[in-house]
């Protein structure tokens, strides 16, 4: 990837550390190089991925400055050699392992993409809902159906059912048939049943074993995501049915746990990690069905990407329910009309 002599903003991080490491920043625009497509970045967000990125709890793949977004959606503004198939001002949208970590992500106006990584975003799908979804919608479906092995008959808990990977577990389980059990706070409660949750439970409670024997019918769950930054693995394997399955989504605040390991072989427990990507076939197959409105992924707030370091805090500090979008600020002011606007029939 090489620069072309134009200059664009962007959000970048030079050091590791708390939110204030992100800074705005002018640099030159990328050129893309053979196999890449320049992209005119419309939309971003704030996933998990990035904050772990940004503290060191996940490894950079590269040298800092970095910048940061492990999804993007936006036009085509650049075809590099050898990147055949795409059209100038083709709306695209790209979330894949690399992105954001290994190579430039989506905090910046212009992002050089791999080609083949890229895919094209269907008419019916706004650049913030696609990011929207974005990351965390297909960390949720790796997680649900990789180890996880969702099945329509299962009863599924959703521990963190508020927390973006969480919030996306639930739309998706619902739509294929499955039971869901959200564990949440309480003020989310009626978004998570909108998502499609059948039992809502408040996180705050000491008896959450208790309570989700009771929506069983003291039969256990049979699959538990668990989305929370801190895991407390006795309790999670507790609300487990005999012959259930545990897979983990997070956690990364409390890397060291204690297992009783005859708490899986005496009732045929399994127990999972959930770090993979969907393949191209996967996440196209994804856009889709957001596009046709089988899943829904909400939007806590719209901000301006200038304002990254703000975002970043807020979902540390009190997240709200979905994800935060990141736009260009450039493209935010383009879309604002003057009080005097009147359209022209």
């Amino acid at each position: 990837m090489a620069a072309s002599g134009e200059i664009m903003r962007a959000v970048i991080i030079e050091s590791i550390g708390r939110a204030r490491v992100l800074k705005p920043a002018r640099l030159p625009r990328p050129q893309p190089a053979a196999h890449e497509v320049l992209v005119k970045v419309h939309a971003t967000s704030v996933n998990p991925v990035d904050l772990h990125l940004r503290r060191g709890r996940l490894l950079l793949h590269k040298p800092l400055p970095h910048i940061l977004g492990a999804d993007l959606a936006g036009e085509v503004a650049g075809i590099g050699a050898d990147a055949a198939g795409w059209q100038l001002g083709e709306r695209v949208y790209a979330s894949f392992k690399r992105l954001g970590s290994a190579i430039d992500g989506g905090y910046a106006e212009y992002c050089a993409v791999p080609a083949a990584e890229l895919s094209p975003l269907p008419d019916a799908l706004s650049y913030q809902a696609a990011v929207a979804a974005g990351a965390s919608f297909a960390q949720a479906l790796y997680a649900l159906t990789t180890p996880g092995k969702l099945k329509k008959a299962d009863t599924l808990v959703v521990w963190g059912a508020a927390d973006a990977v969480g919030s996306a577990a639930v739309p998706i389980a619902a739509a294929r048939g499955a039971k869901v059990i959200a564990i949440s706070e309480a003020r989310f409660a009626a978004d998570l049943r909108a998502l499609g949750a059948d039992v809502v439970l408040e996180d705050a409670g000491k008896d959450l074993v208790r309570q989700v024997k009771v929506a069983t019918e003291d039969s256990g769950a049979s699959l538990a995501l668990h989305c929370r930054p801190k895991l407390d693995l006795t309790e999670a394997l507790a609300m487990l049915a005999p012959g259930g399955r545990l897979v983990i989504a997070g956690a990364l605040h409390k890397p060291a746990l204690k297992l009783k390991a005859r708490e899986l072989y005496l009732r045929n427990l399994s127990l999972h990690g959930a770090v993979g990507w969907l393949k191209k076939k996967e996440r196209e197959a994804l856009l889709r069905d957001l596009a046709r409105g089988k899943y829904s992924a909400p939007v806590a707030e719209v901000l301006p990407l200038s304002q990254a370091r703000a975002a970043h805090q807020k979902q540390e500090r009190e997240p709200g329910f979905g994800k935060i979008v990141l736009v260009p600020d450039a493209i935010l002011k383009a879309a604002q009309k003057p009080d005097t606007w009147i359209p022209i029939e």
